[in-house]
């Protein structure tokens, strides 16, 4: 029973840091990734024209 138990808590010590280091790498090249292909600026013309629209209206 102590061999479970000690085996258990050896593979916790190595998953929980493994798994958090997954975790940060994933967010590290999601970073990395944005940087480099950042998301084009949409310009909104159309919203602008509505909101033009709207203000005629009033």
């Amino acid at each position: 029973m102590e061999s479970a138990t000690s085996k258990a808590i050896t593979l916790m010590t190595v998953a929980l840091p493994t798994m958090f280091a997954v975790i940060g790498v994933f967010i590290f090249a999601t970073k990395a990734l944005h940087a480099a292909f950042p998301a084009p600026v949409e310009e909104d013309e159309d919203d602008d024209d509505e909101y033009e629209d709207d203000e005629d209206e009033k």
